[in-house]
């Protein structure tokens, strides 16, 4: 190993040297091209907010308030120009750079862009007090072979809660589950995302960008948005006959993966504003690995395929979009448990109980997940304002899968179908570049069955979920100020109907409503730099799961109780009998961004005060007929998240590129004067990456080299190990009599640090472009543990692994 771990060292070395050498080499010959201009409706008015980015530099800016922009620092070249606006289509060029240029740029209103809310989105928040990032283009093809949650940590402030290593749930500022929403092509995505292991059904190959919103300030998607929203947007489709695709290949090391997806599109002839796509993608993977042992039975299996036709014209038009997701997912066998005894063992020992040999078999405990999505929307612009309705159908099966014996092998614990309705009607005034009033009606219409058979007491019951909503937002730009207000109220109903461990019925219903209210301000304090201040109150009430959860949850590796069930008897309560409240939180995020010669910079605060916060607390280790697992109960406090965001890009030359990012959170129990437990680490990261518009006869080559630290989180709660557990309970001594305070069942991993590295390049043949990538993930082979992986407790993370990507654009 050490003769791996020197060569390795010495390719860091040689290739840092290379980097420095073209560095220097090139640093006597600054790049002082400008390009500068105008961007302008079809009738002359400027465009406050368009963004226009340049390729392969990266650089981009929005319009400042007369619609002009400047680029500078541009080296001699030929550039490909993109220009968005909301409202508008987007325009796409070529521009060659040799001293000085300037354009005046002319869009015209789109006649797609209406067509569903989230694709106004992504361009909308360019000119509001949101604090919001986007990751794509290079930076999401990046990513390909990886889940939804994966994916998203790359972007500051965005962690992941883990269930192992193929399992990701993404956390922004702290907050996950049910405290953020996600919106799939307009529609928001309704599966049993309740659990902490239950990751978003999203192929992540169906996005042309992923937006994620950083606060509640999104009220028109509905309740819930305590902590953010993330937006995964399509590209458009095309309205012009021709064909195009896309191919992608991704091979990895760890788990020795292999990820194919494909998509094809086009216009149809002699029919002009006409556009199909289909899209599919398949995945396999075997189990992982860490530094010192294999993970076993933590493989994966994805089938995924997608279908749109859609057809605009100027001032209309509809589309149907249709998608199927279905995986299968290993859980760690280390993490079945027969005893207490076992459960020391397995938390003590390494490797895990039951490791063997690599495999691409899934036994259990796994789970297998399908979710079928289905789409019609269509929008109208009309002298008095534009209409847009979008109705979506949704439909979850998941099944989870325990270690059973004899006839019941086989057959799944949990099995549950959820088939969610969703209906929006919204009406906006007609396009100002200074002013803007949308307002909007939404319903949702769920029913939740556990499906005959599984021979235990439901986890969760069967229920009736009925949601109602209407919001309105207004923006207004005056001078240099960008002000954003917004209003919502909501309604929702369920109806519950189950069985608790002494077999006695329940038929309850519960109502909820309340009022979310946002207010936001930017200031452009000149052409360089802003400062925007948004302010916000949401609420949720608890989800039938927080109220009603019965017994053991094998893919958590854990036994779950709600707020409804007795702390001694877990008999289901009388809902009169409890008292439990809604969530209602007030979010203050404030965002400052500067722009110098060579220099970016972006840092935000945020303050996330949660009253009546519900969480699964530890409460002990507990035994029954499916095994001995440590066990938790939803509770509620009062809670409060602070922290920070930073980002910055500093331009050494025109060749290379230094990338910082810092994410940092605080989190307290208020109620109790108390920490919580699960919450993300402080995060630093940097990256180097020299990239060359032509090098060796290939276009776009780049080599980059990123160290990420993850300090220890040492705001963590007392640690009661199940070993101090057994032993208090052979004296006859009650470790929790009389303090109820939080605790953990094992003390927070240490600090870590990673280094990735990676190199690519892009080559052009006739009509197809291909991009070709080459990574290392843990370069050294570090073992760690992350602190929000709920199976920290058995296993260490994931030790190196080498991808190989190939894109081809035709």
């Amino acid at each position: 190993m050490e003769s791996i771990f020197t060569r390795v060292k010495k390719l860091v070395t040689l290739i840092t040297v290379l980097m420095l050498v073209h560095f220097f080499g090139y640093s006597q010959n600054q790049c002082k091209g400008i390009f500068s201009g105008h961007i302008q409706d079809n009738e002359g008015q400027p465009l406050i907010g368009a963004a226009i980015v340049l390729d392969p530099s990266g650089k981009g800016m929005v319009t400042d308030i007369d619609g002009n922009f400047k680029l500078n620092e541009l080296c001699p070249g030929l550039y490909h120009v993109t220009v968005q606006f909301l409202g508008y289509q987007e325009q796409v060029f070529e521009i060659t750079i040799n001293g000085s240029a300037n354009k005046t740029i002319t869009l015209v209103p789109s006649i797609a862009t209406l067509r569903e809310v989230v694709v106004e989105e992504k361009l909308e928040h360019l000119e509001t007090s949101q604090n919001y990032a986007v990751l794509s283009g290079e930076k999401l093809a990046e990513t390909a072979g990886k889940s939804l949650g994966e994916s998203l940590k790359e972007i500051s402030g965005v962690n992941t809660i883990q269930a192992g290593p193929g399992i990701f749930k993404p956390v922004i500022h702290g907050v996950h589950s049910q405290r953020i929403l996600i919106l799939n092509h307009g529609i928001r995505q309704e599966g049993q995302q309740w659990g902490a292991e239950h990751a978003p059904e999203i192929d992540p190959f169906i996005a042309s960008n992923i937006v994620v919103v950083k606060d509640a300030s999104s009220i028109k998607y509905g309740t819930d948005a305590l902590g953010g929203v993330i937006i995964v947007n399509p590209a458009e489709l095309p309205e012009s006959p021709g064909l195009g695709g896309m191919f992608n290949f991704v091979g990895q090391s760890n788990g020795r993966s292999g990820t194919v997806s494909a998509l094809l599109e086009g216009g149809i002839n002699n029919h002009d504003g006409w556009g199909w796509r289909l899209q599919g993608t398949g995945k396999r993977t075997g189990d992982f690995h860490t530094p010192d042992y294999s993970l076993t039975n933590t493989g994966v299996k994805e089938l995924n395929f997608s279908g749109a036709l859609g057809y605009h014209e100027e001032k209309k038009g509809f589309e149907v979009f249709v998608s199927h997701f279905s995986t299968d997912l290993g859980i760690l066998k280390g993490t079945a448990i027969g005893n207490l005894d076992d459960l020391i063992a397995a938390m003590e020992r390494e490797p895990p109980q039951s490791t063997g040999q690599f495999s691409y078999n899934i036994d259990a405990p796994s789970q297998n997940v399908s979710h079928n999505l289905v789409k019609l929307s269509g929008h109208m612009q009309t002298e008095n304002g534009d209409w847009r309705v979008q109705y979506g159908f949704q439909n979850n099966n998941r099944k989870e899968y325990d270690i059973r014996k004899g006839n019941l092998a086989g057959v799944p614990s949990i099995d549950l179908q959820l088939n969610t309705h969703t209906m929006e009607v919204e009406w906006e005034t007609p396009h100002n570049a200074f002013n803007s009033l949308c307002v909007g009606m939404n319903s949702m219409y769920q029913n939740n069955n556990n499906v005959f058979g599984t021979q235990r007491i439901a986890f969760i019951p069967n229920y009736i979920n009925f949601s109602g909503g209407a919001f309105g937002v207004a923006k207004f730009i005056r001078d240099s100020w960008v002000m954003d207000v917004g209003a919502r109220y909501d309604y929702r109903y369920y109806n519950a109907k189950g069985f608790d461990f002494k077999n006695s019925a329940y038929n309850e219903s519960l109502t909820f409503a309340n009022v979310s209210l946002t207010a936001g301000v930017t200031r452009k304090i000149d052409p360089n730099q802003s400062l925007a201040l948004n302010l916000s109150t949401s609420w949720r009430p608890p989800h039938v799961a927080e109220l009603y959860s019965l017994g053991t949850h094998q893919s958590a590796a854990a036994i779950e109780y709600g707020l409804l069930l007795n702390d001694t008897t877990n008999e289901v309560m009388n809902i009169n009998d409890v008292s439990f409240k809604i969530e209602r939180a007030i979010k203050g995020v404030s965002t400052y961004k500067h722009q110098w010669k060579n220099f970016q910079m972006e840092v935000s605060g945020f303050a996330n005060y949660i009253f009546n916060y519900i969480y699964l607390k530890p409460m002990g280790i507990t035994q029954n007929l499916r095994g001995t697992y440590p066990y938790f109960r939803y509770t509620q406090t009062d809670a409060l998240f602070v922290g920070a965001d930073l980002m910055a890009v500093w331009n050494v030359s025109k060749q290379v590129k230094v990338t910082p990012q810092v994410s940092l959170i605080r989190a307290s129990d208020v109620t109790n004067n108390d920490v919580l437990v699960f919450i993300p680490s402080n995060k630093y990261e940097v990256a180097i990456r020299f990239e060359e518009p032509n090098q060796f006869k290939l276009k776009r080559f780049f080599v980059e080299s990123k160290v990420k630290y993850v300090s220890r989180q040492n705001r963590t709660p007392r640690v009661i190990t199940p070993r101090q557990i057994k032993d208090a309970a052979d004296q006859n001594v009650n470790l929790f009599a009389g303090d109820n305070r939080i605790f953990d069942f094992m003390d927070a991993p240490e600090a870590y640090a990673l280094v990735n590295l990676s190199t690519g390049f892009s080559i052009n043949r006739e009509k197809v472009h291909y991009d070709v990538r080459v990574a290392a993930e843990n370069l050294l082979n570090t073992s760690y543990r992350e602190y929000t992986n709920r199976f920290r407790y058995y296993a260490d993370e994931l030790g190196s692994n080498f991808t190989v990507s190939l894109k081809c654009v035709f």
